[in-house]
């Protein structure tokens, strides 16, 4: 992101957590399939898929800057504790192969995850 295009402004959801959360497994998979946009796949159509090399290290700070955030606007936006980030940050802690993963695409595409987590 380019310094014009800061990220100042979180989109609060509107999911309904208490909802989802009594709803039981078979509810869930009900829900899924009549949802024409969100079909859950297959097993050939998983099959498809490759396989995902997490990166050994990544640069978190390198990443923050990029997007021209503080850490505690970094921390807001992607749902990770600011305590977490700095721990990352100071290589203090490393962060788990799903952490990396989320971390490359944030890299990657900062808007999609944005977008994809106010959803």
């Amino acid at each position: 992101m380019s310094a014009k295009h800061t990220m100042k402004h979180r989109v609060q959801g509107k999911t309904n957590w208490d909802k989802v959360k009594s709803l039981t497994e078979k509810q869930i998979i009900s829900a899924a399939k009549s949802d024409p946009d969100a079909k859950p796949l297959t097993r050939t159509q998983l099959k498809k898929f490759k396989r995902v090399h997490p990166p050994k290290k990544i640069d978190v700070k390198a990443i923050r800057e990029k997007l021209h955030v503080s850490q505690k606007e970094f921390a807001s936006y992607f749902g990770v504790s600011m305590r977490t980030i700095q721990e990352w940050e100071q290589h203090r802690r490393t962060p788990t192969t799903i952490a990396r993963n989320f971390l490359k695409v944030i890299d990657k595409a900062p808007k999609a995850v944005l977008r994809a987590l106010a959803a």
